[in-house]
């Protein structure tokens, strides 16, 4: 059997779903790119602290 193609309404309510999960995604990466950069600003900032001192 074979499933009947989904009508106007229920590809509406699909891109709508798919609008929804996008927005969130970028909402998400936005989130998690200011995450990694912080970690990184930390991370170098133990380096340089950390080459200093063996330096002295």
């Amino acid at each position: 059997m074979t499933k009947p193609e989904p009508d106007e309404k229920e590809l509406q309510e699909i891109l709508e779903l798919a609008k929804e999960a996008e927005q969130k995604l970028r909402e998400m990466t936005v989130g998690l790119t200011a995450l990694a950069e912080k970690w990184q600003r930390r991370a170098e900032a133990k380096g340089t602290a950390a080459a200093q001192k063996q330096e002295v």
